[in-house]
């Protein structure tokens, strides 16, 4: 019989933690700090807003997040359960009235679409002083168990949208848990899907916390989705998944939102005051930037991956997504989403910030960080933290990364970057590319040989003149091997025309300078680089082991 904890006789129901043998009592709710002297000077210095502007953010900062909510489920549910807030409930919140003031009545948000995303502040105290709030917060509370509502913040619910998933993608969610951004994929994959047929796609949903994954298989439940997967992996080392004949499946749409330091939470997460410090987001960095780079591994040629973060500081943000475009050469690119959700209220991204040393001292490069303010894990990815060069920032067109602040429309602080990958990275990928454009090539010369010798016929004579196309079905021997020559100018225009669609299904590939790529093994490439070691399969790399 195993031996178990013994029971603590103490006294109960206090709280608190015991520090140097004294009991430290739990602050009450309004009592906790809502503001550090380290974080304001280090956004001051950032100069993450104008000066003038700063004031706003923090006291927005420092007030209770509103309470959100997304409407799920078909298209059907969705639309009848709109329909009945707004004419059930919302008429009659309106004219409540808590000790003489208005209650705020629930809201569409004015950039989700179809207004299935909603906003509303109604203190707990108010639930119990009224019936038509008590009976809106029942209905809510009773939605949610069926499936047909989700509390999610405002916020969270913007990397989804852009993404831009349909009903044939295969998605990949690389940090899923708690899974209210993979709900809103499975609900993508079911939109134009009929309600008795399932879509073609796929949402496989990850988590590197084994108990966070359980959770998430309880919320994706609530969806009644065959169309979903949950695995356990860390998101860095994903696996590499085979196909039947042992080809490496990708993904047309990547979700990245990475573990980050949360100081965009503040509304919500009050205990980020206190705790907050610029060493958090060093830390996080270099594994950010793994996590985005195997995303990058996975993702098809032509796909989307969208990075992002509740987090405000650059050294999460805009350096790792710069870093990670720098890395691969031009193999990604930003995608510019202005255009997108124009109801949206954000900011664009940094193009400069500076590091901050343990000693608060604030750095432009690394030679000036002295080794005594920094320690020797955060030295050794001091570049990572910090800004390209600003020509180089200008030509990753850093500004189409997305800042939301609190302030701006009464929500949570948020970043996001949507990137799409434009060529080829790994070497299966070049190779296969190299191939399929070989294979382009040769299909192409034998049309154009074809074609001359259906002209050289013409030209001497041979073809009867009839109400048909040129030399139509005509056979015409090359090279000992029949082959049947183009079906006329109209028919050749046709064949050129799905010529180049079978050129753009194929194969997408980067510039010639591509061709002479990057050796697996390090070898010096043709521009005399040594370039580093990354295999298509991180389970085959001795450095990332698998998870136990």
């Amino acid at each position: 019989m195993g031996r178990g904890k013994k029971k603590s006789f103490g006294s109960k129901g206090r709280g608190g933690s015991h520090v140097n043998g004294e009991r430290k009592r739990y602050k009450k709710f309004e009592e906790l700090a809502r503001d550090n002297k380290s974080f304001r000077k280090y956004y001051t210095t950032q100069q993450i807003v104008s000066e003038d502007e700063f004031p706003e953010l923090m006291e927005t900062m420092r007030t209770v997040l509103p309470t959100n909510f997304r409407i799920t489920g078909s298209r059907q549910q969705a639309t009848d359960i709109r329909e009945q807030i707004m004419t059930e409930f919302v008429p009659y919140i309106r004219k409540v009235r808590i000790d003489g003031a208005e209650i705020e009545a629930p809201h569409p948000l004015p950039w989700y679409p179809n207004e299935f995303g909603w906003q509303f502040s109604i203190p707990r105290i108010a639930l119990k002083k009224s019936t038509e709030l008590a009976n809106f917060h029942s209905f809510l509370v009773t939605e949610t168990e069926i499936g047909n509502i989700s509390r999610q913040e405002a916020v969270s619910m913007v990397p989804p949208l852009l993404l831009d998933v349909r009903s044939d993608h295969i998605v990949l969610d690389m940090c899923a848990a708690p899974g209210s951004k993979t709900a809103q994929l499975v609900e993508a994959l079911h939109v134009d899907v009929a309600a008795d047929q399932t879509p073609s796609g796929l949402v496989v949903a990850n988590d590197a916390d084994y108990k966070r994954a359980c959770m998430l298989v309880h919320q994706i439940n609530r969806l009644g989705s065959p169309n979903v997967v949950v695995t356990n992996h860390s998101g860095e080392r994903f696996p590499t998944i085979r196909n039947d004949v042992h080809e490496a499946v990708q993904f047309d749409r990547i979700l990245c939102d990475v573990p980050c330091s949360g100081d965009g939470t503040t509304r919500k997460n009050v205990r980020v005051w206190e705790k907050w410090s610029a060493d958090d987001a060093h830390a996080l960095n270099p594994l950010q930037i793994k996590i985005l780079q195997r995303a990058a591994y996975l993702l098809k040629t032509g796909g989307r991956i969208v990075y992002s973060t509740c987090s405000l500081n650059p050294v999460e943000n805009e350096a790792v997504v710069a870093h990670v475009l720098n890395h691969f050469e031009g193999a990604l690119r930003l995608v510019d989403v202005s255009g997108e959700l124009p109801a949206l209220k954000r900011r664009p991204g940094m193009k400069t910030w500076k590091f901050m040393a343990r000693d608060g001292s604030f750095h432009d490069s690394p030679e000036t960080v002295e080794a005594s303010t920094a320690t020797r894990g955060t030295r050794r990815h001091l570049e990572e933290f910090l800004p390209l060069s600003p020509e180089r920032m200008d030509e990753l067109h850093m500004e189409r990364c997305m800042r939301i602040y609190p302030h701006l429309q009464n929500t949570g602080g948020f970043f996001v970057a949507v990137i799409e990958k434009v060529a080829p990275i790994s070497v299966d990928e070049k190779k296969k590319a190299a191939e399929a454009a070989e294979r382009i090539s040769k299909r192409i010369d034998a049309r154009a040989a074809a074609r001359n010798e259906n002209d050289k016929v013409a030209k001497d004579g041979q073809c009867v003149e009839t109400d048909q196309p040129v030399c139509k079905r005509q056979k015409v021997e090359s090279g000992g091997d029949e082959e049947m020559a183009v079906e006329g100018i109209a028919d050749e225009a046709i064949a050129d025309k799905d010529l180049a669609d079978e050129d753009t299904a194929d194969i997408d590939i980067a510039d010639e300078d591509s061709a002479d790529e990057d050796a697996a093994d390090g070898t010096p490439n043709a521009h005399g680089k040594r370039a580093p070691y990354l295999p298509d399969n991180p389970r085959e790399d001795p450095a990332l082991r698998e998870n136990p």
